[in-house]
């Protein structure tokens, strides 16, 4: 009896330590995993927290972020007060218009969609002088930065003398709808997109790419929008003839040659 009783107790020990054995294992366990686990929340929230420096640069990033700041130039093709750029010159005596606009607007765009040729067109035949003043208002409407960028770019082709096709080519590539927060424009598509569908290339292309990388015409984009402002102008598009602003519930019909009727009426 005094063997069985102590076989037994042998075996119940056995037991008693193989189960505690495994019970020990599943806390190691647990713990290990939850120390996994605080460590991959901590490097999360590190890689999320940490600044701008130390995130890695990549492909996407803006070519203008380190870039530093050029010397600023006024851009060739700009009017002789430096606050507008001339798209084309009429003969003289005739009337200077000022067309206002901002590339996020989309009325701008299907403005210069539906009037933008004949008004162009007509300057370049010498009816009148045309020439535009770069709004960028839109940029705190939506919260980026594409109206001041494509300015940019838009100014460094005027230098190139490719200022009326690739602002045509901005309004393009517009975003179909506004949405908060959206890019709007990239700077690939400002920067190398748009100076090679208009025929930017070679040393002209590094020189657009070293205007645009430097902001070489940052100051010049921003005097044109203070100029606007300063000329009482708060929406877009507006046309102005000899600096009064144009009525366009007035133009009938509201066609293009309506409104080439009326702008030669009012000269």
């Amino acid at each position: 009896m005094n063997v069985q009783a102590n076989r037994r107790e042998q075996l119940r020990r056995q037991q008693e330590a193989r189960a505690r054995a495994q019970v020990t294992r599943r806390i190691v366990g647990v713990v290990a995993l939850l120390i996994a686990a605080a460590l991959v929340g901590i490097l999360v929230y590190a890689f999320v927290n940490r600044t701008p420096a130390q995130v890695p640069a990549t492909a996407s990033a803006s070519s203008t972020a380190t870039t530093p700041l050029a010397a600023q130039v006024v851009p060739a093709g700009a009017n002789a007060e430096g606050n507008a750029l001339v798209v084309a010159e009429g003969r003289a005596g005739t009337p200077t218009l000022t067309l206002y606009l901002d590339y996020q607007c989309p009325n701008c765009k299907s403005f210069e969609e539906a009037f933008g040729p004949m008004l162009a067109q007509s300057a370049q035949a010498g009816d009148w002088t045309l020439q535009h003043k770069t709004m960028t208002f839109m940029d705190d409407n939506i919260g980026n930065t594409a109206s001041t960028r494509a300015a940019l770019g838009a100014a460094c082709a005027a230098d190139a003398g490719h200022y009326l096709d690739y602002s045509t080519q901005v309004y393009a590539h517009q975003a179909a709808a506004e949405v908060r927060g959206a890019e709007g424009y990239s700077d690939a598509l400002l920067r190398a997109e748009l100076p090679a569908a208009v025929g930017i290339t070679g040393d002209a292309l590094t020189a657009f790419q070293a205007c645009y990388d430097g902001r070489a015409t940052q100051d010049f984009v921003a005097g044109v929008n203070a100029s606007a402002g300063a000329d009482g102008v708060r929406g877009t598009p507006t046309l102005a003839i000899n600096g009064t602003p144009v009525d366009l519930n007035a133009v009938t019909p509201f066609t293009p040659d309506g409104l080439k009727a009326y702008i030669l009426a009012h000269a």
